[in-house]
């Protein structure tokens, strides 16, 4: 009985890490942790989500990622990504690099 699932984070100067396939977020330096989310299981927000970053209220980037919760250089697990196009999204993160951006994750749900 899955429902759909929506987090989501506001980064200051938003940059990313990248270790192992995967994508880390960092916001003004510091990795998005679990504890940011209250309430929230791991297994609960881990999965396929679609991804879209905003930039002054426009969409920069929407695709389908896979969320997993790392290790970073916190004791705590923070946000790891894995997409397809990992250049295509620096790309488009890189007109907004630096700059404060929302990053919203709405899960994906199979079937009915």
């Amino acid at each position: 009985m899955s429902e759909a699932r929506e987090f989501g984070f506001i980064c200051g100067e938003l940059s990313m890490g990248q270790s192992n396939g995967f994508l880390f977020p960092r916001h003004e330096q510091s990795y998005l942790s679990r504890s940011l989310i209250p309430g929230a299981e791991e297994v609960e927000l881990t999965g396929r989500y679609l991804l879209r970053v905003y930039h002054r209220g426009s969409v920069v980037w929407k695709s389908k990622v896979e969320v997993a919760w790392g290790a970073g250089e916190s004791p705590e697990p923070c946000l790891a990504m894995k997409v397809d196009d990992a250049s295509a999204l620096s790309e488009a993160l890189g007109k907004a690099g630096g700059k404060e951006v929302e990053l919203r994750f709405t899960r994906i749900v199979q079937g009915g």
